[in-house]
């Protein structure tokens, strides 16, 4: 019975609902296998530094690059996937059928759907089949206004909402496993959901007008310094509170992180002229064009203030 350790970007929907089309994969592949989910954060320096990528197998989904010889299988769609970059030379070296890389991808769900699907003519199950698109939508922001991507209305949308409010890792792993079985729409329905979903879905009205509040407007950008708060970042929420913003930066602090995050306003008054990942990867951080992120030591709070201040004047200084 072959154990496969898969690695995912963690407190992410694409990076679990990559993790549940690939185990639902993996199932039918290896009949009888044990899948162990591993939730990853991105830091400075290598985040597979001590980390065991010991299972019989291992697979990386939406997360960077690992040269490891035990690492056969990996997928993403981050322009920022191979830090430090020399690790491209050995990704293209190694890439066969079990690993695929397209930054053009809106999320690295659909990526894996499709690669498997030409590769090794795997259908996805018919429960799972929105998945991919919902994906799509939400890791690329393809909502038709910032009001219809705060919205709870649908399944994924709330099970997003549990994701980023989840802080137990088993409680995860037990999340991928339903998803790849029973897909959104039955999952949404849990029960053993409620005690992480309902009290997220009871603070939005307050974190709202907290969010509110906190914005300060620098220019075209809106900062939101949320360290001494247990204030989750506002996402979305930030472009409809403050619609004419073109690009938000958020500073939080968690008991194991700090983390800056970047983000373009889709349904703003101005074009993105720069690549965000690119811009956070100055920082030891990375992600996609429209959005990207820094994680810092949890005691590294001004050093998170002067990325945000550099961030903000790079913003500030056109293309």
């Amino acid at each position: 019975m072959p154990h496969l350790k898969l690695f995912f970007h963690d407190a992410c929907f694409d990076g679990t609902a990559s993790a549940a089309l690939f185990s639902a994969f993996y199932r039918e592949r290896e009949a009888g296998a044990v899948i162990l989910p591993v939730g990853m954060q991105h830091q400075v320096g290598d985040p597979f530094a001590g980390v065991a990528i010991d299972g019989d197998d291992n697979a990386c989904v939406d997360f960077r690059y690992a040269a490891h010889p035990r690492m056969r299988w990996w997928f993403d769609h981050h322009a920022t996937a191979f830090q430090p970059p020399r690790l491209r030379a050995d990704f293209e070296a190694r890439a066969g059928d079990t690993m695929a890389f397209d930054p053009d991808a809106p999320s690295c769900a659909g990526l894996v759907a499709r690669t498997l699907a030409a590769r090794f003519a795997w259908t996805v199950p018919a429960a799972l089949r929105s998945l991919t698109g919902w994906a799509d939508t939400i890791d690329a922001a393809a909502y038709a206004s910032a009001a219809e991507a705060c919205s709870l209305a649908a399944p994924a949308q709330r099970l997003a909402l549990w994701v980023g409010a989840n802080r137990d890792p088993a409680a995860t792993a037990r999340y991928i496993d339903e998803l790849s079985r029973v897909g959104l729409d039955e999952l949404a329905t849990a029960a053993w959901l409620r005690p992480v979903l309902d009290p997220a879905l009871d603070r939005r009205a307050r974190d709202r007008e907290a969010w509110a509040a906190r914005g300060q407007v620098a220019g075209q950008v809106v900062v939101f310094d949320l360290v001494g708060t247990d204030l989750p970042p506002p996402g979305f929420s930030a472009y409809e509170l403050f619609p004419d913003c073109t690009y938000t930066v958020t500073l939080g602090r968690t008991t194991t992180a700090v983390k800056v995050g970047v983000g373009w306003n889709p349904w703003g008054p101005g074009p993105r002229r720069h690549h965000l990942g690119a811009l956070c990867e100055r920082h030891g951080g990375g992600g996609h064009a429209a959005v990207g992120g820094i994680t810092l030591g949890a005691d590294e709070v001004e050093a998170g203030r002067a990325a945000v201040a550099a961030i903000v004047d790079a913003l500030a200084d056109g293309p």
